[in-house]
């Protein structure tokens, strides 16, 4: 039997008096086929999901790197991204490119680095 592609949805690494996490690139799968706005919004919870696992939330991400099908979708990908951290004093860095994600119906998909300061 081959051996199956191992990753993890979320890699931390301790550096000194933080933790640096880096979360691999998530969809929303097969869910909200085609609506940008709604698979921004699962794969945002995904990733606060991820992070709270590690004790940290949005205000610790740091850098996003957003995959969308149609870079004409920006807008829409952007008014979730605005409305998530609008309450953030310092919002991430953010990066977007136009990708082929393996199906059409998978519009968005977003990779981030988060940073969690011990206390």
């Amino acid at each position: 039997m081959p051996d199956t592609p191992r990753f993890s949805p979320i890699h931390c690494v301790p550096v000194g008096d933080a933790t640096l996490m880096f979360v691999s690139g998530l969809t929303a799968g097969t869910a909200a086929p085609y609506d940008t706005e709604a698979q921004t919004r699962i794969v945002f919870d995904r990733i606060q999901t991820l992070l709270a696992e590690q004790g940290a939330d949005r205000h610790d991400i740091r850098k996003l790197t957003v995959f969308l099908t149609d870079i004409r979708e920006y807008a829409l990908f952007s008014d979730v991204r605005n409305q998530l951290f609008a309450d953030v004093r310092t919002p991430p860095a953010s990066s977007a490119v136009e990708a082929r994600l393996g199906s059409p119906s998978v519009r968005v998909e977003i990779e981030a680095i988060a940073v969690r300061r011990h206390t």
